[in-house]
């Protein structure tokens, strides 16, 4: 074998083995029977549902009764910008971004049918996004951030 085809040997042993790393590591991130709950400020909390897949992001709590324990944590695949809205949505959130384990922004929304009459565009009037960078979201019964203490820069430890 000459040296140019040992060098594109090992250049294809890397990347197949950097490509086979990155791929377990999104199939560690994506595995929700893993994640099961949450604790801030010593109480812990179990999730309802985990979403993991573009189409139960998008579904998030539609057309779902939100109870005081119904929490919903959305797990993205990296750290960027997310924003959230309120469609057929029948209950106050509060929408918390997480990077990492710090609470980045508490955004306390409102149900589309809150809105006074004209206002009917609800992607318009209840989209809400944090400025800040998280790689997870959880979406609570609205009150919770506010009866809990719960704010920006508090530490959330996500199991």
């Amino acid at each position: 074998m000459n040296k140019y085809l040992l060098a594109a040997l090992a250049i294809i042993i890397i990347a197949s083995v950097a490509a086979l790393l990155i791929l377990a590591q999104n199939t560690a991130l994506h595995n929700s029977g893993n994640i099961s709950g949450f604790t801030f400020a010593n109480t812990s909390y179990k999730f309802t549902y985990v979403a993991t897949t573009p189409q139960e992001w998008q579904k998030g709590l539609m057309n779902y009764s939100v109870t005081n324990t119904t929490f919903e944590l959305f797990v993205f695949p990296k750290v960027s910008i997310y924003p959230f809205w309120m469609y057929d949505t029948y209950y106050p959130l509060d929408i918390i971004w997480i990077n990492g384990s710090r609470v980045t922004y508490v955004a306390h929304a409102i149900p589309c049918s809150w809105y006074s009459p004209g206002q009917t565009d609800c992607m318009v009037y209840n989209n809400y996004t944090s400025a800040h960078y998280a790689n997870y979201v959880i979406e609570a019964r609205g009150g919770f951030a506010n009866s809990t203490g719960l704010r920006t820069g508090s530490i959330v430890s996500i199991s």
